[in-house]
């Protein structure tokens, strides 16, 4: 056991591992310690592959090497992977203007609710009373939303602050946009865990799509459900995802980023679906009757994406079915009140805010440092946000489900009504939720903490927080230590600290002691 929780605190991880051990699997540890040692110029930022003249790199321990071969320096080479991580926003710009079509298409035909339409729009200062010119507002917004201000080789990391907060202003709009489309699930509750694979349906499992392509999975479940039924799945169709909450859709969450290899490990996934940007070979497919396959633009090829997995149900290889009872219930997408929690910071009945965020990292023992943090910190009443991965992180252990008496909090203080002091804003999609609570309440007692930092998403909503002026942490070094220059700079704005102190480094900014 001892070996298993150092990958994971996941208590279903056990069985997992080790049947892709027996069953001579490599799962992403396994990849990740047979890279090891890894290249230590990357690991403090010192490779460069911008041009064909290389790649190259400089050696901090020989002076001479202060250039590359175009002349980039170790200030500029740190700078420009830290500009373009902040900046990646390939993803966003595609479903928003998947999007936005969609918007032009249905309001041509009378589909769009002209309020909710016209108070999105006021939100992001668009005016007019007409359908068209909403519209064009609108397409005008998001093109300067994905236009990069910050593309020098030379910027600051104010530059870089405000480039990530771009991209999270970028995601906040989509999100706005996919409320308008397909508007907003009216349950809270979801379930979390391995458990919600279901033995008798066909399991369809997303990771990393866009709500547009949610959107037309939901339209499909409910057209293809006697496909499924005819072909023996009893339960019908079953679609989870990973890593992720839908605000839109009431569709439940399998794992987290870490374990979507168990997903798969339990035999059931007829159907694996990625996003654009996600890798098909971290899904240990190939011994298993699970179809792989990336995103795609039209409803019709996801009509034959789905029918491909409906079919991969009758080819389930029973000796390889291990069902997973791991199911929690969780509150995934929570409507916060920015006054409500104001008036509790004035009242002093809780301590400040903590934003938990961030992937799943293998460098560390998974799920170790959001369970430490909001364990903690709730228990000293301070309120702690998260969102995406890191909601479903705590969803797994039980942290967001308001049921359990360890979540009833602050009920003496408020009379009666007990108060969930670790609650979800939804998705990864809804990030930009917090920069607005976080506007709205003022962030003099605000701390926001990655104790996984991961993606380039990741790193833009630390810059964003950062910029609205919280304290802000990581377990995780970025690869910047190459520029004695940069490392000093970004380590003002995002803080490192060893993942085995973060949560009491974090605590003592609320003045809570060991």
């Amino acid at each position: 056991m001892r070996q298993v929780r150092r990958k994971t605190m996941d208590t279903a991880a056990r069985d997992y591992l080790f049947k892709a051990k027996n069953e001579g699997l490599q799962l992403s540890w396994n990849k990740y310690e047979g890279m090891l040692p890894q290249d230590g110029f990357s690991q403090i930022g010192l490779s460069c592959y911008e041009c064909l003249q290389g790649p190259c790199r400089l050696n901090p321990f020989r002076p001479e090497e202060n250039s590359t071969v175009c002349g980039l320096g170790n200030d500029e080479l740190v700078l420009l992977w830290l500009t373009r991580q902040a900046g990646e926003n390939r993803e966003l710009v595609a479903a928003g203007s998947q999007m936005l079509a969609e918007l032009k298409s249905k309001v041509s035909v009378g589909e769009v609710a002209l309020d909710l339409l016209q108070l999105k729009a006021t939100k992001w200062s668009v005016n007019g009373t007409d359908l068209g010119d909403l519209v064009m507002g609108l397409s005008l917004k998001f093109a300067e939303l994905t236009y990069h201000r910050a593309q020098s080789k030379t910027c600051n990391i104010n530059d870089l602050m405000t480039l990530g907060t771009q991209q999270i202003n970028l995601a906040g709009f989509n999100a706005d946009l996919a409320e308008v489309l397909y508007g907003k699930y009216s349950s809270q509750s979801r379930l979390v865990g391995l458990g919600v694979i279901k033995e008798k349906a066909v399991n369809i499992c997303l990771d990393g799509v866009s709500p547009l392509m949610l959107a037309k999975a939901f339209e499909l479940r409910n057209e293809l459900e006697g496909e499924a039924i005819q072909l023996g799945a009893s339960d019908g169709l079953n679609i989870v995802l990973a890593g992720d909450f839908s605000s839109n859709f009431g569709f439940n969450t399998s794992c987290n980023q870490g374990t979507v290899e168990f997903a798969v490990l339990t035999g059931l996934v007829d159907l694996y679906l990625i996003g654009d940007g996600l890798g098909k070979g971290r899904i240990p497919a190939a011994s298993y009757h699970t179809v792989v396959a990336s995103a795609v633009s039209t409803k019709e090829a996801l009509k034959e994406v789905f029918m491909q997995g409906i079919a991969a149900y009758s080819q389930r290889n029973l000796k390889k079915v291990k069902v997973s009872n791991q199911v929690e219930k969780a509150e995934g997408v929570s409507d916060i009140n920015p006054l409500g929690i104001k008036s509790l910071l004035g009242q002093g009945l809780i301590k400040g805010i903590c934003v938990i965020g961030g992937g799943s990292n293998l460098k560390l023992t998974e799920d170790l440092g959001n369970l430490d943090l909001a364990r903690k910190l709730s228990f000293q009443k301070v309120l702690c946000l998260t969102y995406g991965n890191s909601a479903v992180t705590l969803a797994k252990y039980g942290c967001l489900n308001s049921e359990r008496l360890e979540n009833k909090v602050l009920a003496d203080e408020l009379e009666g009504e007990a108060t969930p002091l670790i609650c979800s804003v939804g998705g990864e999609g809804d990030a930009a939720k917090l920069i607005e609570v976080l506007g709205a309440v003022g962030v003099e007692k605000v701390v926001a903490v990655f104790p996984e930092l991961t993606s380039a998403r990741d790193l833009q909503m630390a810059l964003a927080l950062a910029q609205t002026g919280a304290k802000v942490f990581t377990g995780v070094q970025l690869p910047v230590a190459g520029s004695v220059k940069i490392s000093e700079e970004i380590g003002k704005v995002i803080e490192y600290s060893e993942p085995k102190d973060l949560a009491d480094t974090v605590a003592k900014c609320f003045g809570i002691q060991e």
